[in-house]
């Protein structure tokens, strides 16, 4: 995500020169654009993981406690 970053800075930097225009060079689009694209598949792998059910209330749990200890 370094050029997802850089990119972030820059914008920074114009916006307290108050530039109009911003220029990148190719090759820093293409970056910009892969950190963009893992950055979507990544949601993409989150959002479609089956959800966490909730616990059923009616469930019967059944615990057994035993002791060799004689008091």
């Amino acid at each position: 995500m370094i050029h997802l970053n850089k990119f972030l800075d820059r914008i920074r930097i114009e916006e307290q020169r108050n530039s109009k225009n911003f220029v990148m060079s190719l090759r820093e689009a293409q970056d910009l654009h892969t950190d963009i694209t893992k950055l979507l598949i990544v949601l993409q792998e989150l959002t479609t993981k089956a959800p966490v059910t909730e616990p059923d209330n009616n469930e019967i749990i059944q615990v057994q406690v035993s002791s060799d200890n004689k008091w």
